[in-house]
C-alpha cells in the first residue's frame, strides 16, 4: 500500500470516526437530565468523543499494515489518549467559559455565537492535539507525537469551529452536529496526513515477498525492520532475518541504516554494511532476502 493511499485512509476514518461518534451523542443526550450538571454532562461527551475517535485513529497504522498487533494496540493507546484529551479539552473549555462570563460584560449575541463557540473550540482543539498524537504515542516516537499532536490541532480549531458554530446556527437541526463531526474528523486526518508529508524525508518501498507494495514514511527519527511484531517494519516470513535486525534512523537531513543483529545481513546496492551505512535516493536495500527501496515521495 502507498504512503498516499494509507494517507487517504487516515482521512476516511475520520471521517467514519466522526459520523460514529454521532449516535453515540446523540444518545447521550437523551439522558441528559439525569446527569447532576451540565459540567458533568459535557465530560462524559468528551470521553465518549474522544474514546471513539482514538480508537479510530489509533488503529489507523495496524490497519493499512494489515498487522493486527498495532490495530489492536493502537486502538487501546487511541483510547487512553482520545479520553485523556477529551477530559482535559472540555475542562479548559468550560473553565475559559465560566471566566470570560464570570468577568466580562458581553450581550447574549455576543456570548452565543462568539464567547461560547470560542471558548468550546479550546476544547476540540486539546482532543484534537490529543487523538493525532496517539499513533506517535504507540509508536514511541517523539516527532511522531509533535506531528501529530501539531495535525490535530489545526484539525481541531476547524472542526471544532464548525461543529461550535453549525450548532450555534441551526440548534434545532439534529443533524448539524453529524455534519460538524465528520468535519472535525475529516480535517484531523487530513492535517496529520500533510504535515507528515511535510516533515517526511521520503518513503522506502518493499520490492519482494509478503509486504511487496508496501510503504513506510520517514515522519519518525527511527523506523526499526525485523521479523518481530514490535518493530515498525514487520518482515515476517522472510528468510534471514533476525527479530530485530535493522534500523532507518533520521541525522539531520540524512537516513541511515544501521545494523543491528549479527544474525543476517544488511546490503546497500549489494555492498555489505557492517554498521551503519548513509542512504541516497533510489538505494536498494536488501534485509535477509527482503529488497527495499528508498525513494522520494
Amino acid at each position: 500500500m502507498s504512503i498516499s493511499i494509507r494517507r487517504l485512509i487516515l482521512v476516511i476514518l475520520g471521517v467514519i470516526a466522526g459520523a460514529a461518534a454521532w449516535p453515540l451523542i446523540e444518545l447521550l443526550l437523551t439522558f441528559q437530565r439525569v446527569f447532576p450538571s451540565y459540567f458533568s454532562f459535557s465530560l462524559a461527551q468528551g470521553i465518549i468523543f474522544g474514546a471513539v475517535l482514538g480508537a479510530f485513529y489509533g488503529s489507523g497504522e495496524g490497519l493499512t499494515s494489515k498487522e493486527k498487533g498495532k490495530i489492536l494496540g493502537g486502538a487501546l493507546t487511541g483510547i487512553v489518549t482520545g479520553i485523556a484529551g477529551g477530559v482535559i479539552g472540555f475542562l479548559a473549555g468550560q473553565a475559559v467559559l465560566f471566566l470570560v462570563i464570570q468577568y466580562t460584560f458581553s450581550s447574549f449575541r455576543t456570548h452565543q455565537y462568539i464567547v461560547i463557540p470560542l471558548a468550546r473550540v479550546l476544547g476540540w482543539v486539546i482532543l484534537g492535539v490529543a487523538v493525532g498524537a496517539s499513533e506517535g504515542v504507540r509508536a514511541r516516537s517523539l516527532k511522531k507525537c509533535l506531528v501529530g499532536a501539531a495535525g490535530g490541532g489545526i484539525g481541531g480549531i476547524l472542526g471544532g469551529a464548525a461543529i461550535e458554530y453549525l450548532r450555534a446556527i441551526y440548534p434545532d437541526l439534529i443533524y448539524a452536529r453529524l455534519v460538524g463531526f465528520v468535519l472535525f474528523g475529516l480535517f484531523v486526518g487530513l492535517f496529520y496526513s500533510l504535515l507528515e508529508r511535510r516533515v517526511s524525508l521520503g518513503v522506502v518501498r518493499v520490492l519482494n515477498g509478503g509486504k511487496r507494495g508496501k510503504e513506510y514514511s520517514f515522519a519518525q527519527n527511527r523506523l526499526s525492520l525485523g521479523s518481530a511484531p514490535r518493530n515498525d517494519i514487520v518482515l515476517e516470513g522472510y528468510a534471514g532475518v533476525a527479530p530485530r535486525h535493522a534500523s532507518f534512523r533520521i541525522r539531520g537531513k540524512d537516513v541511515y541504516i544501521e545494523k543491528e543483529s549479527d544474525q543476517g545481513r544488511v546490503l546497500v546496492n549489494e555492498a555489505p554494511v557492517r554498521k551503519s551505512h548513509l542512504l541516497k535516493y533510489e538505494d536498494v536495500i536488501q534485509v535477509g532476502s527482503a529488497k527495499i527501496f528508498y525513494k522520494t515521495e
